[in-house]
């Protein structure tokens, strides 16, 4: 525990960085000077760093104290790589109810169609599909559903390849979400909620102390809402019990179990239009305007998760952990994605234009894993040298079952102006076109030394070898054959890094890190494949990282570049596997501040300069060219004052540049700003909250597809009360 002196002066403290200076400015000079003024008649507060059994969390700050996201909890200052935590408070001030919502402060974060047909959650990180790199509590979370935020304490990110210390993928980077854990106290809370759209949701968060060392938490949802577009609906439930024995001891022992359902109907957006230059534009029509087919189309998952993590605590220098998973997921999609009829274009567009929609896309699949890991670390010395070793071994199996079918008759079509929601057509006949039944299995061990080497400068290095092998039948119900395809792979991956810290206000680091990614790596594989290396990946790196205000208040910077340097590439001179040719590459610039400048002001900001080029290609047209969906920038703010005992305000951005949807950059999706706002009135046990979004009614474009483009909501509001007790 320490005491922080609040009479220091923000001004004096952002002056000395260059960064946090440049956010200053950014932020406005004026409240920032009566913040210095204000600070110094503030009574000196108590701190305390993140602990086991902690009630709260992250529920009352900005700026996490510390980051699992490297396996092991550390204060970000000693990661030489780029982070950035999301924190319960910020999600909760934000009344971010899904994953995508929390990501949206997160830089360098865009959103996409899934690879190979996948569905649920799909985002880049700097320009690469970070689609399989999401985890939950540091294991691979593979399920492709909507995931929600109820049972989260926060989402941490780590940027650039980190196959180290995560296994296949990690191009962009790896999304780790935190389960909220039990705690030894009683405290509970109830939010309702509800909005324009028709949206209702309610939350549950109780926790019962079990004994001084032990807890028990069950975390419920529910909502139903819809679309401000005049088709879509989400349906969702979830409950996410777990007991903790042990809390705080030598041993302890948690068990948890998650479990969540969607019944929704999905959005597949607008048609791009092809314009007089060529160049394809989303469909200029009104954003609400909907062409899906909602008494057809639907989107239906169930996601089930059993965990078992045990520690233990030989002395304060050793200590093992083990976790063990089951997951179960299992989804049933068809929708009815648009496309504008032949030959119409920008140049003879009317309301009567004809818009079709596919309904060939049905698809039906059932994903498990069954994974443990453990991970050991030994803290030594030797000689003046300090080790902080971490050790582990990973053992995975993973499967997935899955059916694509088609529709017998197409759906009736809809023009421009006639959408033509609930058209006359006989019950859909699913016509099934392939199964495809996949297994493989992992092994991993890997090794990372953290060496102290002076108080001042760290260096990092660790390795991973990973073998996996993949074996993929698929049915073809039109002939009625089976192809089997097989793959097996060894690979290594390696990182380092190079710390100095001269205080313990600044760190400043290089980075190098690599990745790869199998051809089974989305549960797919083909014959071409199967003979096919992994594309491998690196990232070069070095950045600073500030801790302001006794640690209140961070800031970080990072140079980096990213590089798929042997992408697959299909050669028609080369007919039994792809060719691990090309190569692209992302140069950029991040920035972040997160936390506290006064005891009444948060802020949480970011943002992302990226100039991603694709440098070799068989497709010539491609060379030169930017990849889909990276935009040149993104940018995030959020920012609250607590007015007074009872009043809290807010409001914030979020800006993304222009991008494209293919790599050859004909098809332009326009940059947008949209500002959010939210204002809370709390009161002993009682807080109402009113959160406004996308303040200003703009038109923008939220995730981007191959052939199509989802357009954000239109301005919308919630208002949610909770009782806390």
């Amino acid at each position: 525990m320490r005491e922080i002196n609040r009479s220091k002066s923000p001004v004096r403290h952002l002056a000395k960085v260059p960064v946090a200076a440049a956010f200053a400015s950014v932020l406005g000079a004026a409240p920032l000077a009566f913040a210095a003024e204000e600070a110094a008649v503030l009574a000196p507060v108590q701190v305390t760093a993140e602990r086991k059994g902690d009630p709260k969390g992250t529920a009352d700050t900005y700026n996490a104290p510390v980051t699992t996201v490297g396996r092991t909890a550390q204060a970000a200052r000693d990661i030489p790589q780029s982070t950035t935590s999301v924190t319960r408070e910020i999600m909760n001030d934000q009344g971010a109810n899904n994953l995508k919502d929390a990501l949206r402060n997160v830089a360098g974060v865009t959103f996409t169609a899934g690879e190979n047909g996948r569905s649920g959650d799909a985002i880049s990180l700097r320009g690469f599909s970070a689609t399989t790199d999401l985890f939950l509590d540091n294991i691979r979370d593979t399920g492709q559903y909507n995931r929600d935020t109820f049972n989260i304490d926060r989402v941490e990110v780590l940027r650039g390849p980190s196959s180290m210390i995560y296994g296949r993928g990690s191009t962009g980077g790896v999304i780790n979400q935190v389960s909220k854990t039990p705690f030894q106290s009683d405290a509970s809370s109830v939010t309702l909620g509800v909005g324009t759209e028709d949206y209702y949701r309610v939350e549950a968060d109780i926790n019962k102390g079990l004994s001084p060392t032990s807890g028990l938490r069950i975390n419920l949802m529910g909502q139903d809402s819809e679309s401000t577009r005049d088709g879509g609906e989400a349906k969702r439930w979830g409950v996410a019990p777990s007991v903790s024995f042990g809390i705080g001891e030598p041993t302890e022992v948690t068990l948890s179990y998650f479990h969540m359902q969607e019944n929704n109907i999905p959005d597949y957006g607008v048609p791009f239009l092809r314009g007089t230059d060529g160049i394809a534009r989303p469909l200029p029509v009104d954003p609400n305007t909907y062409y899906g087919l909602p008494d057809w189309d639907y989107e239906d998952t169930k996601t089930d998760v059993l965990t078992a993590k045990v520690s233990h605590e030989f002395t304060p220098d050793i200590k093992v952990n083990n976790s063990t998973r089951y997951g179960r997921y299992w989804r049933e999609i068809w929708p009815s994605p648009p496309r504008m009829g032949a030959g119409v274009t920008a140049a003879n567009l009317t309301d009567n234009s004809l818009v079709t929609r596919s309904r060939n896309g049905g698809r039906e699949g059932l994903d498990e894993i069954l994974t443990n890991v453990t991970d050991a670390t030994f803290n030594f010395n030797t000689g003046t040298i300090r080790h902080q070793v971490l050790t582990g071994l990973e053992l995975t199996r993973e499967t997935s079952d899955a059916t694509r079918w088609g529709n017998v008759v197409a759906p009736p079509p809809a023009t421009v102006g006639n959408p033509n929601n609930h058209p006359a057509m006989p019950s859909p006949i699913k016509n099934y076109t392939t199964n495809v039944q996949f297994d493989s299995n992992n092994v991993a061990v890997y090794a990372q030394d953290f060496i102290s080497l002076t108080s001042q400068w760290k260096f990092l290095i660790g390795a991973r070898w990973d073998y996996l092998d993949a074996d993929y039948d698929t049915k073809n119900f039109a002939t009625n054959t089976t192809t089997n395809v097989k793959r097996t792979d060894n690979e290594w991956s390696w990182r380092t890094g190079l710390i100095y810290q001269p205080d313990a206000i600044q760190s400043y680091y290089a980075s190098y890190g690599t990745s790869f990614n199998p051809s089974a790596e989305t549960y797919s594989l083909d014959p071409k494949g199967a003979n096919t290396d992994p594309e491998s990946n690196r990232n070069y790196e070095i950045g600073a990282k500030w801790d302001l205000f006794e640690g209140d208040l961070s800031v970080r910077t990072a140079l980096f570049r990213t590089e798929k340097y042997n992408e697959r590439n299909t050669d028609p001179l080369v007919s039994d596997r792809y060719v691990l040719s090309g190569k692209r590459k992302t140069d950029g610039l991040e920035l972040e501040i997160a936390g506290r400048i006064t005891e009444k002001w948060n802020v949480f900001a970011g943002a992302a300069w990226m100039d991603a080029e694709i440098t070799e290609t068989v497709i010539a047209a491609e060379k030169g060219k930017t990849p889909l969906n990276t935009p040149d920038y993104t940018a995030s703010l959020w920012t609250t004052y607590q007015i007074d005992t009872f009043w809290k305000a807010g409001f914030g951005a979020n800006a993304i540049g222009e991008r494209y949807a293919n790599n050859l950059n004909t098809t332009v999706v326009p940059s947008y700003v949209r500002w959010d706002a939210m204002v809370e009135w709390n009161y002993r046990d009682y807080s109402v909250q009113l959160n406004v979004y996308n303040l200003f009614d703009k038109t923008y474009y939220d995730s981007v597809y191959a052939g199509h483009v989802v357009p954000g909501n239109t301005r919308y509001a919630h208002l949610s009360g909770t009782y806390r007790f």
